[in-house]
């Protein structure tokens, strides 16, 4: 892979550090913190600010909304927004992953109306795949799509749970199944689904973690032809294409990278620079960041594999399973160093920030593909290369 970062890359960062301090960024920031809906707080009219200014879709072609641009400024977009306190969830799965899948295998309709709106924050999406009895096992999906009479549209029912964001959704990439076969792979196929359609019905569940989990029921959902995604039974090709973007493990290092620089920032020396972490914990400070820098490489690797149309899901596969432990490991260090100081008032450097990143530490080597999962993902297609070479 190429090391070189881009000097439009830099630019831009100084545009996005501009943009994310602004005045009015930070009023509608707030006012998403304030939490009126009573759960994660809308985060929309922000997106919809930023992209009025072109900065969520900076990859994208510019015929779509984005700026022609290289996959490091995904990155450093990312780094920025989690530095700045912008929730990022409903962007990323909204733009960098939905939107990707889009990009890449959507029709040219499918690209002109949809890609420019999720660019500029007016439309938003969350993916519907987890079902109550099958979790990481997608395959046995059971929620299923009938063709209305006559062929001219589909009718949904089935429930998925356990899925972010969805209450802020404009439309759901929905995976259901539309005919039974030998193989539990085939049958599947991926359904856009406006989220305001009739029999749609949103429940949000607890969570421990900040962010809100949503159950979801489809009953008697009917959606036109043109909500089909890809031909009628090939959604498994679909999301394991999907998979390469999704588990790039860009959401992930990006906010281990954040947590450790507000861990590193409260176990400086007063009179030390940068890093000088005292306490006992220079060893493992130094530990975390090396991985830290190992997942970034790693995220960039499976990011520049995107950019050049060569998606790799046992890559991507690899990364997410190394950003996400990673990441874990570093909430659990940063409160085990700092201790009971992160939820004390008035604890200057980020300390609710780690206090949550803490709740959400379990969950991160779950969501977007279990460990275990990748794991396996990566071993058989590493033997597999090496049956092919005689390695």
């Amino acid at each position: 892979m190429d090391f070189g970062v881009p000097n439009r890359t830099l630019d831009f960062r100084q545009e996005l550090k501009s943009t994310l301090s602004a005045a009015e960024t930070r009023r509608l920031l707030q006012a998403v913190h304030q939490r009126d809906d009573g759960m994660d707080g809308d985060v929309r009219e922000l997106y919809r600010h930023l992209g009025r200014a072109g900065i969520l879709a900076p990859s994208w072609p510019a015929e779509y909304g984005g700026r022609d641009g290289d996959f490091t400024e995904t990155v450093v977009l990312l780094e920025e927004l989690v530095r700045h306190g912008i929730p990022q969830s409903l962007y990323y799965i909204s733009v960098q992953i939905v939107g990707s899948l889009i990009l890449q295998s959507g029709t040219p309709e499918q690209k002109r109306t949809l890609l420019p709106r999720l660019a500029s924050g007016d439309l938003t999406a969350c993916i519907l795949f987890t079902e109550p009895e099958h979790g990481s096992d997608l395959a046995s999906i059971t929620t299923r799509a009938t063709r209305e009479p006559g062929g001219k549209g589909w009718v949904v029912n089935g429930r998925k749970t356990y899925n972010l964001k969805s209450a802020y959704a404009d439309v759901a990439l929905c995976a259901v199944r539309t005919d039974e076969s030998e193989s539990r792979y085939q049958g599947i196929s991926l359904f856009l689904v406006p989220m305001s359609t009739a029999g749609v019905s949103v429940r949000p569940l607890p969570s421990l973690a900040d962010e809100q989990f949503h159950d979801i029921a489809l009953v008697d959902v009917r959606v036109g032809s043109e909500a089909l995604f890809g031909a009628a039974g090939q959604g498994w090709s679909l999301i394991t294409r999907m998979f390469a973007a999704e588990r790039s493990g860009l959401d992930y290092y990006v906010r281990a990278r954040h947590w450790l620089g507000l861990a590193a920032r409260s176990l400086t020396a007063p009179d030390g620079e940068d890093g000088d972490v005292r306490g006992g914990q220079a060893a493992e400070f130094a530990r975390h960041r090396a991985r830290l820098d190992a997942s970034r490489l790693l995220t960039c690797r499976a990011l520049q594999h995107l950019q050049e149309d060569r998606p790799d899901i046992s890559d991507a596969s690899l990364a997410k399973w190394h950003c996400s432990e990673t990441a874990q490991a570093i909430s659990w260090w940063s409160l085990d160093a700092l201790g009971s100081q992160v939820i004390e008032p008035g604890f200057e450097t980020g300390g609710s920030a780690l206090e949550a990143a803490y709740r959400e530490a379990p969950g991160l080597t779950i969501s977007g593909g279990a460990s275990e999962v990748l794991l396996d993902i990566v071993t058989g297609a590493r033997l597999l290369e090496d049956v092919e070479t005689g390695g």
